[in-house]
């Protein structure tokens, strides 16, 4: 690989982020997979993988993470690495085998012995050997010196390597003698002849999102959002020297998806490299139509053909075949890294000419919008008459829902438009700008609107510039949307119509009492969604007075008020979450999310699930292309469409089902701008369904969290604190858990508006295994309050686990049958699983050691079920305790002449009614054949070649007992069972239970 991107993969440089690194995943490569697969080989002392791929794919970085994980490796025989070598400058032939050689000496201490030095010196240019002699003779050398390690040999560039250096490698790997491994990089076809087994090539796959967003956030220390990481590999085919250095040209906001990235992307090192001598044999017209290809906005052939006046022939025939893909009469570029190419390298002079090509050819087919486009871009100076057809054409592509299309348009009509027309270019570009989720750009670009001389009233952009600036500040802007708060508390304005400053006007000059409305509600929405229930509620009365002296009628009220109901806020009026047929797009998709999220606090689930399927399905089509009115007509924007995703993974993550909640927050946000909507409930509920199922926060959480617009607000904010609670109980740090959440419970104060619930951690529960009653009777008075806003399953599992936690002993029979009866209600089975989880502790501490089996057993099952992983683990890890104390009980039952103890602790429970008088286990259901004696026998016989556990699953096999019956007087899962028996029939030599059943009649007799 050439050094300069070899520099781009392991440069030094990094950006300074935001959040802490602390908080970061830790540091793996990209291509960890094929990391694994060289360390196994290494433990297995045997391998040989080359691996390719086009230059800045990352092959050398993938070596030299494996060297860093040798380099680190401990034990009594770490691995040995070699280099092989390249010679520099001239090729010299056997001088990599001489570099091996002479680092085994200087590591080892070992000289060549006399026998092996003239076939080893392949560099002598009187060598008279074969290369497989030399290959012998280097195996029989490192059996002598290294005879209890592996050795690894890394060559960087094997195809670099001279030609009788690199028989030798090959033909020592060949012949598998000695415990070594060869990890190498080559360039596609570097070599003469395929390469022998066992070496396997290995080509690396181009980057996709989730390994794009891993280089960039956790290799180069980049704060980027999961669809900017996506981007970038798309637009870049996945190369990782190209991503790297892409993304160090793009600013902090471009990175975060604040900011629209430039298209196309700019050219870098890494793409000049890969790409310039395909372009630079192209002949001028062939370059032309490449030029005009990449600055069309449809991707027509016809206009293609048009444009750069070649035929379909010289297209198909030439050199052009290989650049772009023609299917269907419409064109594609081959490898998207052209596009940027060539746009990038070519004159101001080249582009103005391929604009004015294609503007003459969408006026002759009558397609006057796009040629104005055109038309404006290949304008140096400006024409103030394009501004019109600008901003129409930009209006119907933001209809559309293709909205960063919209914005390029409208910057456009700004850029062209005189100083007193460009309001509306403003209005348009900022509001574009928003609805694509870049929320720096609208804010600019509304800013600019509102300080525009003439024609933009501040009552216009209310509604987009409160959104944005709240995204943007992290807090609603009460100041700009104070005066229109007066405004309608003043009973003697004019019943519809305000001026630009916010004051009364005439009604000749046109109603704008809609927009006030639309600005007033979206903030208290936003105050709503950050816990701000006073503030919420004012925004919205004082919109509804506006709505009632507006003449024209304002839609979309019921639907604001359903939305601020989910939060708490007022009530939910009649039919509200019914969507109805006046509705725009936006407002059908919002009323579809209220409603499902209305739905879930009745515990409709299912119907809530199916609500937004239907929703997502007629709103949020997939879309095609990037090109113009690819996109559905009437399809929702990236920002309304982030909303709705979002919705259903909650709805998920509700339901229990957690593995299906993660993966689609995951493919949402590698799409969508998913950290904006509901104040960064994103970035909550990626880090908590992270901890779920891993016990730490996954790179997509961390990149949400890095490059969130809103770190501070409530779901953010309080959601951390659980996390780190849920983190610190799982280490067993019960008394900082708890501490974290009566932080947590502290900071969050209650002013009418309540968060959506996220699943998380009970402060009760926390403050019982701190060792801190006190508290915790404090923490279930708050709780009872508080489940007052949550539906009712969530309100039963809530305070069920709550009593059970504070709950005494004598009371145990009855906590039981009231879980039981509380477990039929609750539709998840994460709440259901956490809930047996608690009881099973709750039952653990009492004494009860059998029934905390069965419930721990329950919450293993339910926990896995749902995908929460972790949880899952910590339920094991309570089972096994439980387990280890019976087994010891068992134990000690069974070397006494006496009567089994009970099978409990002091605080309480009953003996185990199958425990046997002896070391012998026996069935307590039914009668077995199968003597005192012979057990005795069997197990005397058969105890050097099982386990203690393996003889107790042998045993009751053989009296038998099925796998089940096993299980319960074991007191293990029918799963363990099963692992133990397959275990005996591998040391016993048999294959069934029958044939294990004979075995011990033999052994009898």
């Amino acid at each position: 690989m050439p050094a300069s991107q070899q520099e781009v993969l392991t440069s030094d440089q990094v950006r300074t982020s935001r959040t802490s690194t602390e908080h970061r995943p830790e540091r793996l490569s990209s291509r960890r997979a094929e990391i694994d697969l060289a360390l196994s080989a290494v433990a297995d002392g045997r391998g040989a993988f080359v691996w390719t791929g086009e230059p800045g794919m990352g092959a050398s970085t993938t070596l030299e993470r494996v060297h860093e994980a040798l380099h680190g490796a401990s034990g009594p025989h770490p691995p040995l690495v070699l280099r092989v070598a390249q010679t520099v400058g001239p090729q010299r032939s056997g001088g990599a085998v001489r570099s091996l050689v002479s680092q085994v000496a200087q590591v080892t201490g070992c000289a060549v012995p006399d026998r092996l030095v003239r076939p080893l010196d392949v560099a002598d240019p009187e060598y008279g050997y074969l290369p497989e002699v030399g290959a012998v003779a280097l195996a029989e050398y490192l059996e002598e010196a290294v005879p209890d390690r592996t050795v690894v040999l890394l060559a960087d560039d094997l195809h670099l390597v001279d030609e009788i250096s690199r028989a030798v490698v090959v033909g020592l790997v060949a012949q598998r003698r000695a415990a070594l491994v060869l990890l190498a990089t080559a360039v596609p076809g570097g070599f003469d002849r395929p390469l022998p087994y066992p070496i396997e090539v290995r080509e690396l796959a181009p980057l996709g999102p989730p390994e794009a967003l891993h280089l960039l956030l956790v290799e180069e220390r980049l704060a980027v959002a999961p669809h900017v990481a996506a981007r970038l590999a798309q637009n870049l085919a996945g190369n990782a020297a190209a991503i790297a250095q892409t993304a160090r040209l793009l600013s902090s906001e471009q990175l975060a998806g604040t900011a629209i990235l430039p298209d196309p992307l700019p050219p870098v090192p890494a793409v000049r490299t890969l790409l310039g001598d395909r372009l630079d044999g192209l002949a001028p017209e062939e370059r032309r139509a490449l030029l005009v290809a990449a600055v069309a906005v449809v991707e027509r052939t016809d206009v293609l053909l048009a444009a750069s006046g070649l035929s379909i022939e010289e297209v198909l025939d030439g050199p052009l075949s290989g650049q772009l893909s023609l299917v269907s009469g419409r064109f594609a570029f081959t490898d998207p890294r052209v596009r940027s190419l060539v746009h990038g390298d070519a004159r101001l002079a080249d582009r103005t000419a391929a604009h004015l090509r294609l503007a003459t050819v969408h006026t002759a087919v009558g397609e006057e919008d796009i040629a104005t486009w055109h038309t404006a871009l290949a304008t140096l100076a400006g024409d103030p008459t394009l501004a019109p057809g600008l901003v129409s054409l930009a209006q119907r592509l933001l209809e559309r829902g293709d909205v960063v299309w919209a914005h390029e348009v409208a910057r456009e009509a700004a850029s062209q438009a005189a100083a007193a027309d460009r309001g509306e270019a403003y209005v348009v570009a900022g509001t574009a700008a928003l609805q694509s989720g870049h929320v720096h750009d609208a804010a600019d670009w509304l800013r600019r609107a509102a300080r525009c001389e003439g024609g933009v009233s501040s009552a216009r952009i209310l509604g987009p510039l409160v959104t944005a600036l709240t995204h943007v500040q992290g807090q609603v802007p009460d100041d700009v949307i104070a005066p229109f708060l007066a405004l309608a508390d003043n009973d003697d304005a004019c019943t519809c119509c305000v001026d630009h400053e916010g004051r009364p006007r005439d009604a000749a000059g046109g109603c704008e009492i809609g927009d006030v409305v639309q600005g007033l509600t979206s903030a208290a929405t936003l105050h709503a969604e950050r816990g701000d229930g006073v503030a919420a509620s004012q925004a919205f009365d004082a919109a509804k007075r506006l709505a009632r002296r507006c003449t024209q009628g304002v839609g979309g009220l019921d639907v604001v008020r359903s939305w601020l109901a989910n939060y708490g806020v007022g009530e939910r009026g009649k039919g509200a979450n019914l969507p109805g047929s006046c509705l725009s797009p936006e407002q059908e998709a919002y009323a579809q999310v209220s409603r499902a999220i209305a739905l879930a606090d009745e515990d409709a689930l299912d119907v809530a699930g199916q609500a937004l399927a239907s929703a997502v399905a007629n709103l949020a089509p997939v879309r095609n292309g990037g090109r113009w009115f690819d996109a559905p007509s009437g399809a929702v924007t990236p920002y309304v469409e982030a909303h709705l995703r979002l919705a259903q993974v909650l709805v998920h993550f509700w339901s229990g089902n957690i593995t299906k909640a993660r993966r689609e927050l995951e493919e949402a946000a590698f799409r969508l701008p998913v950290g904006l909507p509901f104040a960064g409930t994103g970035v909550a509920v990626a880090r908590r369904l992270d901890m779920a199922v891993h016990g730490s926060v996954g790179t997509v959480a961390t990149a949400l969290e890095e490059t969130c617009s809103c770190p501070t607000s409530r779901p953010v904010r309080l959601g951390l604190l659980v996390d780190r609670a849920i983190g610190a109980s799982f280490a067993r740090h019960h008394t900082q858990a708890a501490t974290l959440l009566e932080l947590a419970a502290e900071t969050d104060r209650r002013d009418c508006a309540h968060m959506l619930h996220l699943p998380g951690m009970d402060d009760v529960e926390a403050w019982v295994l701190a060792g801190r009653p006190d508290a915790a009777e404090r923490a279930l008075a708050r709780r009872r309050v508080e489940a007052k806003d949550l539906s009712p399953a969530n309100r039963v599992a809530t305070l069920a686990r709550a009593e059970i936690a504070l709950a005494r002993p004598e009371d145990s029979v009855a906590l039981r049958d009231a879980v039981a009866s509380a477990g039929r209600g609750i539709a998840s089975p994460f709440e259901h699983g956490r809930t047996e989880l608690c009881l099973g502790r709750a039952l653990t501490r009492w004494g009860d050691l059998p029934a905390a089996h069965e419930h721990l057993l329950s919450a293993v099952e339910l926990l896995t079920q749902s995908g929460a992983w972790a949880w899952a683990r910590q339920a094991q890890g309570e089972l096994a305790g439980v387990l280890e104390h019976l087994h010891a009980l068992q134990v000690a039952s069974a070397r006494s002449d006496h009567a089994p103890v009970p099978t409990t602790t002091p605080g309480g429970g009953v003996p185990h009614a199958g425990a046997a008088p002896s070391g012998r286990p026996r069935l307590a259901a039914r009668e077995s054949d199968v003597s005192d004696d012979a057990l005795d026998e069997l197990r005397a016989r058969w105890a050097d070649e099982l386990t203690e556990r393996e003889l107790d699953v042998a045993l009751l096999v053989v009296q038998g007992g099925s796998n089940r019956e096993a299980a319960d007087q074991l007191y293990l899962s029918v799963r363990t069972v099963e692992v133990h028996l397959g275990r005996v029939f591998r040391k016993l030599g048999v294959r069934s239970r029958v044939e294990l059943a004979v075995l011990a009649h033999r052994v009898g007799r």
